[in-house]
């Protein structure tokens, strides 16, 4: 979750310095100005006392206090003035950051008060102002409860503990039930070692779009330019509506609608961005029924279905979303992309030469035939030869509009950097490397569990060692990331030929592991991951249903009997599996399996909040 109390532009520009608050580690800029942006600062700083320092979006400023500060008639201000709403600018961009200061811009942006319809006219209604990133919100994805939090980061516990009952002080029935959802899911996932994201992020948007409805239908109602940039695509040809609908925000989606004019509103639902997909196309790419539903209501039976709050959520047909795997070229396609990314030819491409590499064989032996994939289907997801990868095609339809992709061939090395990832070689280069042996990537941070350390040979012995009968027993594995001055391993850290040069790269992870080791649901960044030896079985799940879980994969997948609600794929050596942001991933290895994952966005096609 974004923890830090800091300032992002919501603008095609940013603010000149003067324009920022200091309080509490935010940039400076009001502090030390004139006497009201010196109260505005005040505010701002003892908003987040409770926190002592530490970085916290659970920040309280007081309300009374914020209403007078702004109120500078004694100055002889023109508070319909670009200079002074420059400072309104600051301040509502700065609630926006905090959960607790959403509801204050109902008053802060007050119909009656001076500044608020020139805000609209000249600030919202200006050629740099951006609407997206006013509803496209980083909405709190928890990765632990707070029960887990009160242990580990009690300032933050006790912030997000004092909101909630703040919201169920003032908010409606519907806000008060999906408050009582999110602590009995809270206290389930604590017996249960998991963290579902998706009751926190519920509740967070139906207090959000509240601020929402209040800019749009109350605020600016009325305002053409506010309006006019409001109703505006983006450089992707999304509406402020597909962004909500990206999100799963069911809540945001009604907002948003409920702003608009009623004769504007089915052209808007229908309007598609430049790959061809509407809103509600989003809201299914991510399996967000409710979000699929709200849109609909507003288009089949008018507003007063639109209005319907907590009402069961019914499954809804989906509309005609493209099928990006068609723009792909056809299989078997004459491309230079099967050569590995070099000038070599192909048959020099990693495991075609080197076998298993000095690893052990794959197998399914001692999985279960409910874990594993039909045999006629061996991958649920959409899956490609790497000749016909296309990077246009990919981060249109898969990074932008996420959905997984398997490239076969797509990790594929030349012979001599795949050599790297053979026993013997990767003996040479890194024996003497320690290694940290986790059973779950968070056993540290979740039961204070310490790593197994062991040099690289060490391991490797072990792995040897290791008998079949006895697999589920051992499970620590190595998943190690990589820093910029790792020597050993730095081999693995480059992005594979399709990908490099073309995405930015976040960072790397080296893995190593055996049979029914892995990694057990989480979400993060968009990834790629390039198998060099072995075959894993992986296991995805759509935002829609985003869990973090702290046990190892092979005991999260006994306890839920194979999680059968998860899409399977099966990962051979020389393939690549891109999983994009927000879906939920696990995966196993079956027999040895060796490679690296990789994270990196996008400045145009990564969405990120």
């Amino acid at each position: 979750a974004a923890l830090a109390g800091r300032i992002l532009p919501a603008a095609g520009r940013k603010p000149k310095p003067g324009d920022m608050p200091k309080g509490m580690g935010m940039p400076p800029g009001l502090a030390g100005g004139p006497p009201w942006r010196q109260a505005i600062d005040k505010v701002f700083t003892e908003a987040c006392s409770m926190n002592r320092g530490a970085p916290s979006v659970f920040c309280f400023p007081e309300k009374k206090a914020l209403l007078n500060a702004l109120q500078v008639e004694q100055f002889g201000i023109d508070m319909t003035g670009e200079t002074y709403l420059m400072d309104v600018y600051v301040v509502v961009n700065q609630l926006l950051m905090w959960p607790p200061g959403w509801s204050l811009l109902i008053d802060v942006l007050d119909p009656k008060e001076p500044w608020t319809r020139p805000f609209c006219d000249k600030i919202i209604g200006s050629p740099w102002w951006q609407f997206v990133p006013v509803v496209r919100k980083s909405f709190i994805t928890p990765r632990t409860t707070l029960v887990q939090l009160e242990k580990d980061a009690p300032h933050v516990a006790a912030g997000m503990t004092r909101w909630l009952e703040d919201i169920r002080k003032s908010g409606n029935a519907h806000t008060q039930k999906l408050i009582k959802e999110f602590k009995d899911n809270d206290a389930e996932d604590a017996k249960s070692q998991r963290c579902t994201a998706r009751p926190m992020m519920r509740m967070m948007q139906q207090v959000h779009a509240k601020a929402v409805q209040h800019i749009l239908g109350t605020a600016c109602k009325g305002s053409k330019p506010a309006m006019a940039k409001f109703m505006q695509n983006d450089m992707n040809g999304l509406t402020v509506l597909h962004h909500v609908a990206s999100l799963g925000d069911a809540a945001g989606a009604k907002a948003i609608l409920k702003g608009l004019p009623k004769a504007s509103r089915a052209e808007f639902i229908g309007r598609r961005d430049k790959a061809g997909y509407t809103a509600e196309d989003w809201a299914h790419l991510g399996d967000f029924n409710d979000t699929v539903e709200a849109i609909g209501s507003f288009l089949r039976k008018g507003e007063s279905e639109g209005d319907t709050e907590g009402a069961p959520t019914p499954e809804a047909e989906p509309t005609a979303a493209p099928e990006p795997a068609t723009h792909f070229r056809a299989a078997g396609a004459d491309d230079d992309s099967a050569t590995c990314g070099s000038d070599s030819a192909a048959a020099a491409c990693s495991s075609s030469l080197l076998g298993h590499g000095g690893w052990r064989a794959p197998t399914n032996a001692g999985v279960p035939s409910a874990w594993l994939p039909p045999s006629e289907q061996p991958c649920a997801l959409d899956a490609i030869e790497v000749s016909q990868f296309d990077i246009d095609v990919f981060l249109a339809h898969y990074m932008l509009h996420p959905r997984p992709l398997l490239v076969r061939g797509g990790a594929r090395l030349p012979a001599e950097l795949a050599r790297n990832f053979t026993k013997s070689r990767l003996l040479e280069l890194a024996a003497e490397r320690k290694a940290e042996l986790h059973r779950f990537p968070t056993e540290r941070e979740f039961d204070g569990s310490k790593p197994q350390v062991k040099t690289l040979e060490e391991y490797v012995e072990s792995l040897e060692q290791r008998a079949e009968e006895a697999a589920s027993k051992k499970l620590h594995f190595m998943y190690s990331r990589l820093l910029p001055e790792e020597s050993y391993l730095n081999f693995s850290a480059k992005l594979p030929p399709i990908l490099d040069g073309k995405v930015d790269h976040i960072g790397s992870a080296f893995f190593l592991g055996g049979t029914l080791m892995g990694v057990p649901p989480h979400h993060k960044a968009p990834t790629a991951s390039s198998l060099a030896f072995g075959r894993t079985l992986w296991f995805l799940e759509p935002p829609g249903r985003e869990v973090v879980i702290h046990e190892t994969a092979f005991q999260h997948l006994v306890r839920t009997g194979g999680t059968p609600s998860a899409r399977r794929c099966l990962q051979e050596a020389g393939d690549l599996m891109f999983v994009p942001r927000g879906w939920t991933q696990s995966w196993i290895c079956l027999g040895d399996c060796i490679g690296a994952t990789h994270e990196f966005s996008h400045t145009n096609w990564d969405l990120r909040d």
